[in-house]
């Protein structure tokens, strides 16, 4: 008895101790606006507990849910939960209470209303603005040529084990065509042997192979056009070549020859199937037709013996100028279909300078640097680090990439001061300094105009631009195009010089994108 009290006791504190309570982030909200929803229960550490389904929300949706947030504070374990509701319908809307499950025992929370306000559309009040134009954008060109790359590849992979394959099978034939015509068609004969004859089709095969193997014999030694001929034409042949003399063979030779080439005919068009056995027995009797015809060939003369040896490296010759022929269209086709591609790309002239290297191009479809330069800090992207000139004074500070021999330089100067107070620097006489610099280099017929300029930060300064001639190191004379960027920030003054060859068609991509790069530090050091 003493036991049930207990117990009865325990539960009911246990059910006197667990709370549970909602909460939302927001009781005013637009349509289809998130609401997060907080179930929180406090309980007893050992507690089990089974939050709400998410049927239980409606009317309102639950699109997400968080994990069980857990804190422990003593004998007392406090979880919750938060949902993410929405509701597509305007007005008061109750959020139904909401029933927990503590260790079997069900807890409600209390409900809340929640107000869904509609959202305002008034094209008149919020008036439409005009469809905007479309804005070009350069094609992106990064990466273009790995799937030609890889196409390219895989089809010089493919012509190469083509190339293999019928160099192997080439030598092989001409490995067997060096034995002579005896023993190739003997070996041939043998090798008749290991064929299955089950089926109309194999047999066809093996008397196909058997009336080539003994015509390419007879055209090869006895010089006769067995191959063009029928079975009657080539036993005529053999029957004259007997009556003149000019091949000994017996009658009984020539009878076997006619009863496997009737066969053979039989089984070819006739779809004709003898015995296995019959089938060996023929293989053996021409076998026995060719040796015979091995005895009764007469011996060939010195003259017939050289006549061979030259027709047969004639017909070497004719086969590797074959190969070569074929790869050589292989790969001129490969060339041409890359190019067509290229072509179509880019056009012709960038095309060629792809194939061939144009060092301007080279920098534009390489990765650029970007850093900052001097006291005063300019920040420039370039195709590579500006490297440091020294110069006698320590305020005055030169960075460059490149020179006037090549195709495109790069030069930032700087002055500094150790003022603390804003010093006013003539930009024009600076400006007006630029066709002396460049003549002092060594420039010849310098022109020379000046502009206002603004960075794409908004940053003001003059540009100083035009041309002059320059005398490379080789003696070799190059028409070139200068910009001088003038600006007075941080106290100092700032000059970049940009110079190209005057027909460098990449030339003003290059600048374009040095410019777009042009940020000045705007704390003072």
């Amino acid at each position: 008895m003493l036991r049930i009290l207990v117990l009865i006791f325990g539960t009911t504190w246990a059910v006197a101790q667990t709370q549970v309570s909602l909460s939302a982030d927001t009781l005013n909200v637009k349509l289809a606006e998130q609401i997060n929803v907080k179930i929180s229960v406090t309980t007893d550490k050992n507690s089990q507990i089974r939050f709400p389904p998410f049927q239980e929300f409606m009317p309102f949706e639950v699109i997400d849910t968080t994990a069980v947030d857990t804190l422990v504070s003593n004998k007392t374990l406090t979880l919750s939960k938060t949902y993410a509701i929405i509701h597509f319908d305007t007005g008061q809307v109750i959020l139904p209470a909401q029933k927990v499950v503590v260790n079997g025992n069900l807890f409600s929370t209390d409900s809340l209303q929640i107000r869904v306000n509609n959202v305002a559309v008034d094209t008149l009040q919020q008036p439409l603005f005009p469809i905007k134009t479309i804005l070009p954008m350069a094609k992106n060109t990064t990466g273009w040529w790995k799937p030609y790359g890889y196409a390219f590849l895989i089809c010089l992979l493919l012509a190469l084990a083509y190339f293999l394959v019928s160099r192997t099978q080439q030598r092989i034939r001409l490995s067997r065509q060096k034995l002579p015509p005896f023993e190739r068609a003997i070996q041939a004969l043998q090798a008749l042997e290991n064929k299955q004859l089950d089926k109309q089709e194999e047999y066809k095969s093996y008397y196909s192979d058997m009336t080539d193997i003994v015509k390419n014999y007879l055209e090869d030694e006895a010089h006769i056009d067995a191959l063009e001929s029928t079975s009657d034409e080539l036993l005529t042949k053999l029957e004259l070549l007997r009556d003149t003399g000019n091949l000994d063979l017996t009658s009984e030779t020539i009878d076997h020859l006619k009863g496997v080439l009737l066969t053979a005919d039989l089984v070819k068009f006739a779809r004709a199937m003898p015995e296995e056995r019959l089938a060996r027995v023929d293989r053996t009797k021409i076998e026995a037709v060719v040796k015979e015809t091995q005895a009764a060939l007469p011996e060939p003369t010195e003259e017939e013996r050289l006549k061979n040896e030259a027709y047969a490296r004639m017909r070497r010759k004719q086969q590797q100028r074959k190969r070569l022929q074929i790869v050589g269209l292989s790969v001129l086709g490969a060339l041409v279909v890359a190019a067509t591609v290229m072509i179509i790309n880019y056009g012709a002239v960038q095309a060629k300078d792809r194939v061939f290297g144009h060092p301007t191009l080279a920098w534009l479809e390489q990765d650029w640097i970007t850093s900052s330069y001097g006291i005063s800090e300019i920040v420039l992207e370039t195709p590579d680090v500006l490297g440091r000139k020294a110069l006698p004074n320590r305020l005055h500070q030169q960075f460059l990439l490149g020179s006037l021999d090549d195709v495109f330089l790069i030069v930032l100067y700087m002055e500094h001061t150790k003022s603390k107070e804003e010093q006013t620097i003539d930009l024009q006489q600076k400006v007006d300094k630029v066709i002396g610099y460049f003549d002092s280099m060594g420039a010849t017929n310098i022109f020379q105009k000046q502009n206002d300029y603004t960075t794409t930060s908004g940053i003001q300064g003059i540009l100083a631009s035009g041309s002059f001639d320059w005398t490379k190191e080789n003696g070799k004379s190059q028409r070139k195009t200068y910009e001088v960027y003038h600006f007075t920030e941080n106290k100092g003054f700032q000059q970049i010089q940009l110079v190209y060859n005057r027909d460098d068609r990449y030339a003003k991509e290059l600048i374009k994108r040095i410019l777009g790069s042009v940020q000045f530090k705007t704390e003072t050091p």
